[in-house]
């Protein structure tokens, strides 16, 4: 066995490692768990991000975009019961996010789906009263779900 040999086949094998990699990265593999996310998953997990803030932006008439206490939902079940048909992956048509970049796809910080939430957000106004307003929500998370915006 020559030196050629050993350095062709460990230059081989670190690009296959490599290929590998960044292939399963470009498929949305998420490898902090080893597995695909399902589509629920994913939606759940924005929600959860979505959920979880204190105050949610409502657009106005008068005064643009203003910031209100959140209502929020005891849980994923209460949030699709009471808002069917809200959530989509990939749902096609135009988003308000940027395209994800070859970069950060292979590297798995983009897994190029776009999460999109039309539902309803229920707040407190200024004056303390509960008020409603159905929003749009868009994300496009990496791929073990961890939200970019």
């Amino acid at each position: 066995m020559t030196l050629r040999f050993w350095l062709t086949t460990a230059c081989s094998t670190i690009v296959s490692i490599a290929t590998l990699y960044f292939g399963l990265n470009y498929s949305k593999f998420c490898f902090k768990q080893m597995r695909y996310l399902s589509d629920k998953e994913k939606i759940q997990i924005v929600f959860n991000y979505h959920n979880n803030r204190e105050r949610v932006p409502i657009e106005t008439v008068h005064k643009g975009t203003q910031y209100y206490k959140q209502i929020r939902y005891d849980n994923f079940e209460e949030f699709i019961q009471k808002n069917p048909n809200c959530c989509q992956v990939n749902p096609g048509g135009g988003y308000d996010l940027p395209p994800a970049n070859f970069l950060d796809r292979i590297t798995g910080y983009n897994s190029g789906d776009a999460i999109v939430l039309n539902f309803e957000v229920r707040y407190l106004d200024d004056k303390g009263n509960q008020k409603s307003k159905i929003i749009k929500f868009e994300n496009a998370p990496q791929n073990c779900g961890a939200i970019r915006w």
